[in-house]
Formats: C-alpha cells, sequence, structure tokens
C-alpha cells in the first residue's frame, strides 16, 4: 500500500508530480527548531574544535589534517546550510533560517540576494538550458571549467568580483542583464561588511606574518575543503536529460552514510527535494520512503554516480545531445 500516486499538472509549469496523501503531506513538511538548531551547533562545534587543534599545530606539517577537515565543513558543510536556509525550510522560526543563511552566504561568497533569485529560477526551470542559471555543467561540457571547480577557484573568483562591484554600489553586467536597477535594501551594507571583514582578516595575516587567518576565513578555506562539494553539485543532474518535465529524469537521488548525509544535510535525496522543495532536510528520508517506488532507483553511493557519469561527460563533448535515461516505473 501506499500514499504516493502520479499526477500531471499543468500550469505552472507541466511538471509530473507524485501527489502525496494530504496528511502525510502536512506532517512532511512541518517545520521545527529543535533538530536543526541541534545540527547547526553541532556543524559549528566541529569546525571549532578542528579550527583549534589547527591553531595548537600550525607550523607543523600534521596540521594539515585537522586544517582539511575544518576546510571541508567551511566549505562543504556551509554550502549544504546555506542551501537550506535560502529555502527558509530548515527552521520554523524565520529569524534562525535568516541568521544562519546570512552566516553561510558569507561562507560560500555567494551574496542571499543573488542566490534567493537565481535557486528559485533553477527550481521552476530545472535543467531547462535556455531557462536555468544553475545548470553546474552545460553540454558540450567545458572540461577546463570541470577542474577549475574541483577546488572551487571559478566559484571563489566570481563570489570575491560580485562582491567588490556591489560593496561599490555598483551593478554587475549579470546584475543588469536580469533586470535589476540597483541593489535591494541591505545589500549594499551587507556587501562592505563582508569586504571589512575579509580585508581585517587579510591584515591579521600581514600583522602577524602568518597564513592562518587566511586559511581559516575567506575563500581559501573554500577553496581547500571544495572538492567534495562540488561533487556533490555534480551528482544532482549531471549527465541526465535536460528540457524534460520529468524531475525523476533529470535528478538524482544517493544513499550515503550518516558522515556525508550530515554534511550534505540530506540533499543525497535530491529526487525528493526537487519533487518538494517545501519538505525541511529532516523529512526528506521520510518522503523518499512514501515515493520510492514511484522514482528511478537511488544510487548507492558517489562512486556508482562517476562511473555512470563520467564516460557521458566524454562523450557529450562530441555529442552533446547524449544523455543517461533512468528507468522510470510503470504506472497502471
Amino acid at each position: 500500500m501506499t500514499s504516493a500516486t502520479l499526477t500531471y499538472v499543468c500550469p505552472p509549469p507541466k511538471w509530473a508530480r507524485i501527489k502525496l496523501n494530504p496528511a502525510l503531506l502536512r506532517e512532511l513538511t512541518r517545520r521545527e527548531d529543535g533538530r536543526p538548531m541541534r545540527d547547526m551547533l553541532i556543524w559549528l562545534g566541529l569546525m571549532a574544535i578542528f579550527a583549534g587543534i589547527t591553531i595548537y599545530m600550525w607550523g607543523s606539517w600534521w596540521a594539515i589534517m585537522p586544517l582539511y577537515a575544518y576546510a571541508v565543513l567551511y566549505s562543504t558543510g556551509s554550502q549544504s546550510r546555506e542551501h537550506e536556509t535560502g529555502h527558509g525550510t530548515a527552521f520554523k522560526t524565520k529569524a534562525y533560517n535568516q541568521f544562519f543563511f546570512e552566516l553561510t552566504s558569507f561562507m560560500v561568497l555567494r551574496e542571499s540576494f543573488l542566490r534567493i533569485k537565481s535557486h528559485d529560477t533553477h527550481h521552476q526551470h530545472t535543467i531547462l538550458t535556455d531557462k536555468d542559471p544553475e545548470i553546474v555543467t552545460p553540454a558540450p561540457p567545458n572540461i577546463r571549467a570541470l577542474i577549475l571547480n574541483l577546488f572551487m577557484l571559478e566559484r571563489a573568483i566570481k563570489g570575491l568580483a560580485e562582491l567588490s562591484v556591489h560593496a561599490l554600489n555598483r551593478l554587475t553586467a549579470k546584475d543588469r542583464q536580469s533586470g535589476r536597477s540597483c541593489l535591494p535594501d541591505g545589500a549594499l551594507v551587507k556587501a562592505r561588511l563582508w569586504v571589512a571583514i575579509l580585508a581585517a582578516t587579510c591584515a591579521f595575516s600581514l600583522y602577524f606574518s602568518s597564513w592562518l587567518p587566511l586559511m581559516l576565513i575567506g575563500p581559501l578555506p573554500m577553496i581547500f575543503g571544495g572538492t567534495l562539494r562540488h561533487l556533490f553539485a555534480l551528482s544532482q543532474h549531471v549527465g541526465l536529460a535536460k528540457n524534460v518535465y520529468d524531475h525523476r529524469m533529470n535528478t538524482r537521488t544517493i544513499y550515503l552514510g550518516p558522515v556525508l548525509g550530515f554534511l550534505y544535510m540530506n540533499m543525497q535525496y535530491h529526487l525528493e527535494h526537487h519533487l518538494y522543495p517545501n519538505v525541511p532536510y529532516y523529512h526528506l528520508p521520510a518522503l523518499h520512503a512514501a515515493i520510492k517506488d514511484k522514482c528511478p532507483p537511488a544510487y548507492n553511493g558517489l562512486w556508482p554516480v562517476f562511473a555512470e557519469m563520467l564516460p557521458v561527460l566524454w562523450r557529450q563533448r562530441y555529442e552533446p545531445e547524449y544523455y543517461i535515461e533512468r528507468p522510470l516505473p510503470a504506472y497502471s
């Protein structure tokens, strides 16, 4: 017996939907404060521990190990939390969502007002090539960009460039293309605050003649710990169908262990997230259990994803329309 049935809704837009029992949907979209606050404090606590060990061991090659753990939490962990709080679904209390959204936006060097518009469009037009601004790897793939983004170099450069322009109360070319005529309320103050924090970090490094402050705040920890973050991003949609109105054909769900699941904030249930973006991350496993018989089978870890994806990316260099066709369950 299942509480989920497939239906098509149109408009907006004509996406395939897996319709849930209303009582189940109410339960799955229920938000709370306790669980996400616990998870946020564990994440910040782990960062503080590894930062402390790094500071204690600084000057020794052994410091690389706790520094890398810190950087992964800083880069990959903040990206997942910026995403969830940007949806406004992590906490019941809006102020908690907003606080952590702004904090993690700084850590990933992406101003919050840019994220909201871009990501809303991504959900409305997922992998529609002429409308989705967040396609990680277009076809044919840009191999150079793929390699650079394994270390988040392109993202860091872009984030710093946008931040610098906005701190001068100016618009980027992308801002103007999107129809924006001025910065939204509060954006100028936040941009200048971010620049001040980054400048102070640089000043501390110069004063103490040490790289340590720069390795703890700003683009360097984002770069150093960003490889897993980019692998997560690639695993969501890359290599799957484009320009289709069925998330089951263009979005993956992956089974991960508890450590990676905590770091990724349950976004390994990415198909479920796209089908029901109002479901908080802590209810996504239950949503998966409710609808998995209506979806393609989940991947058992990241390795099967990339074993399937990499040959497809190579083939798309000369056959850009080629994609992985996921098996869809039959419906009566």
